[in-house]
């Protein structure tokens, strides 16, 4: 019986196979890439939103105090002044997506409301009432899934009268 002396030499990679793995590792982290990416975007996006709501929550409680201890109101253009009882001055200012609330009197108080980015925020008055009201809106054209739909949005309307007092 013939014996074969054969030495066993370590089988390589082609170089074939090392393609399809390094395409299919490339694949890979590109889909995932892609996932964290709108992942990101998705949670800033939702934490917009629960600043707005949130702030939308807190300025009309806010609002509500300040008007029921009001005598008057006047409303400008980005502004809103309440004077009360108190002999106290409280002012509303809209800078872009922001409310600025300035309490003038003993104490003097200051406060911002933020808003979403795309936020509109607007005071309205109503001639025959006299009532004021804050407007909030945003703008979601550039999120519509078609661009020919233009949805914008009030959130919000915050309405307040100043209570005449009994005579």
């Amino acid at each position: 019986m013939k014996r074969q002396n054969r030495q066993k030499s370590p089988r390589g990679y082609l170089m074939l196979d090392m393609i399809i793995v390094m395409t299919m590792t490339i694949m890979l982290l590109s889909v995932a890439s892609i996932w964290v990416y709108k992942t990101l975007q998705y949670s800033t996006d939702i934490k917009q939103r629960e600043l707005h709501a949130r702030s939308i929550s807190r300025i009309s409680r806010q609002l509500r105090t300040d008007v029921r201890n009001a005598n008057s109101m006047v409303a400008k253009d980005k502004s809103l002044i309440i004077e009360s009882d108190e002999k106290q001055s409280i002012e509303y200012s809209i800078n872009a997506n922001t409310v600025h609330r300035e309490a003038s009197g003993a104490p003097v108080h200051h406060d911002d409301f933020e808003f979403a980015t795309n936020a509109t925020l607007t005071w309205s008055v109503d001639a025959n009432s006299g009532a004021v009201s804050l407007d909030v809106g945003r703008d979601f054209s550039d999120r519509s899934a078609s661009k020919k739909e233009k949805r914008k949005g009030l959130d919000a309307q915050i309405l307040l009268i100043v209570a005449e007092e009994p005579q």
